[in-house]
């Protein structure tokens, strides 16, 4: 039986679009936090693709939701992969360290250039 409170199915990967062009600010940042992780813990997904195509602005701020979502991903064994990264967002993303231009480097985020790409890395 599925969880009355649920609406959604439960499956092994999360596609969520990001859908505001700046995040930026404390207010905005802890929302889309708390949307995700939310939107994360009711789908008992495992993997989680961001979409960002929509984000053109990233500011520091904007980073936080991004380390938490990883953060719980990993946790249930899972892969967190950005994705449709604007250039400006892949340079905060790439300065900060926390993506690498190289396949050699470690970091925190895997990125791909498409959603498809991204759901290919996950089962390829």
């Amino acid at each position: 039986m599925s969880d009355p409170k649920t609406p959604y199915a439960k499956c092994s990967l999360l596609v969520v679009r990001v859908t505001q062009t700046q995040i930026m600010g404390d207010t905005v940042a802890d929302g889309l936090r708390d949307q995700l992780l939310s939107l994360y813990d009711d789908t008992g997904a495992m993997h989680v693709i961001l979409d960002m195509q929509a984000v053109t602005y990233l500011a520091s701020t904007g980073i936080r939701p991004l380390l938490a979502m990883n953060k719980k991903v990993r946790e249930r064994q899972g892969r967190f992969i950005l994705c449709c990264l604007h250039d400006e967002v892949r340079g905060v993303l790439a300065a900060t360290r926390l993506i690498s231009s190289s396949s050699s480097a470690p970091a925190t985020f895997e990125t791909r250039d498409t959603v498809p790409e991204a759901v290919a890395s996950l089962y390829s």
